[in-house]
């Protein structure tokens, strides 16, 4: 006698609406096309019942790539909005004069998010730098569908920097806890800055070397921590 095939249940979901009403189960292409008529934001709250717990849409795999936003896209401010004494906020900067911020100026322009965007995709391509001038900025990765949180950057941070140097993947999202205002500057533009400012580059990338070298020790301690233990 043959095997009866079992049908296997589709994951459902339900949502936690702006009126305080919870809505389903519905199934996933529901929910993205609930993305797309805008009746679903990223801080939406979905229960998923094959997992029994609850997510922000933004952060539900299957959901989140609709709310991110490729880098190439952004919309950048114009750099006149840009003074030297926002940019001294930034500690790789701190260093500088304000006649060589003024300079960096020039290679950079300011983006605007909202509270719960997603300004970096783990994975994605890229190598923009982005320096925090206001709010809050999560790192995390993503593990068996849990979010593992890396680091916070708030004003006077950066994130970026890996992929400046190797042009590799992003190593971790980055999301907005609250509206934010970076500067970014993008890979080629560094380049250029490094290239025609020798004077003012040096200085930023032996800030941005000293901020890797803090993390690569602490990663490594808890890393013969671990080993300690184990051994």
């Amino acid at each position: 006698m043959g095997l009866i095939p079992m049908e296997i249940p589709r994951p459902e979901y339900r949502v936690w609406a702006l009126d305080d009403m919870i809505y389903g189960p519905v199934a996933l292409d529901a929910l993205r096309s609930w993305v797309r008529d805008e009746r679903i934001h990223s801080a939406s709250w979905i229960f998923c019942e094959h997992a029994r717990r609850w997510l922000q849409a933004g952060d539900l795999p299957g959901l989140r790539e609709l709310f991110f936003v490729p880098e190439s896209n952004l919309t950048a401010a114009a750099s006149a909005e840009v003074r030297p004494a926002m940019l001294r906020r930034v500690r790789v900067l701190s260093e500088l004069s304000e006649d060589q911020l003024s300079v960096v100026i020039q290679f950079g322009s300011l983006v605007h998010f909202p509270a719960f965007a997603t300004i970096m995709k783990q994975g994605s391509s890229g190598d923009s730098l982005y320096l925090v001038i206001e709010g809050q900025v999560r790192q995390r990765i993503f593990a068996n569908e849990r979010e593992i949180l890396i680091g916070i950057q708030e004003s006077g941070g950066q994130f970026g920097q890996i992929s400046l140097f190797d042009r590799g993947p992003r190593i971790t999202d980055a999301i907005s806890d609250n509206p934010v205002t970076l500067f970014k500057i993008e890979g080629n533009s560094f380049r250029e800055l490094c290239r025609l400012h020798p004077d003012i580059a040096t200085p930023v990338l032996l800030a941005l070397g000293r901020t890797l070298a803090i993390r690569i020790r602490s990663d490594d301690k808890h890393l013969c921590e671990m080993i300690a233990m184990n051994s």
